[in-house]
């Protein structure tokens, strides 16, 4: 399992695109608001049994663990940011995950 520490992280596993599938999972209360992404902790499972394992988390802990975001849909999200503003900063593409995660629609 990866374990991501906040934005920086998440912007690396961007660059990275490991070819996993699934969601991102995080231990991060309202993961939604900036600052808890900018410091979160999230994790993206590498296989089915951590899937599971964390599905399982979610359920069992819910106010301690739970899943953020689908894998693809983060990915598709920072694409998307950077195909209509390559020169995004970090804050932009903050930006453009809150956006998402609240109005599940893409932000140009």
């Amino acid at each position: 399992m990866k374990t991501i520490m906040g934005i920086d992280g998440l912007l690396v596993l961007y660059k990275e695109r490991p070819e996993l599938f699934g969601f991102l999972y995080t231990s991060t209360k309202k993961s939604y608001e900036k600052q808890n992404i900018r410091n979160g902790t999230f994790y993206l499972p590498e296989n089915d049994e951590e899937e599971e394992e964390l599905s399982e988390l979610c359920d069992k802990y819910p106010n301690k663990y739970q899943d953020w975001i689908e894998y693809q849909t983060f990915l598709d999200i920072i694409e998307y940011k950077l195909d209509h503003h390559p020169n995004a900063t970090k804050e932009d593409i903050l930006d453009a995950l809150v956006y998402y995660l609240e109005n599940d629609a893409f932000l140009d």
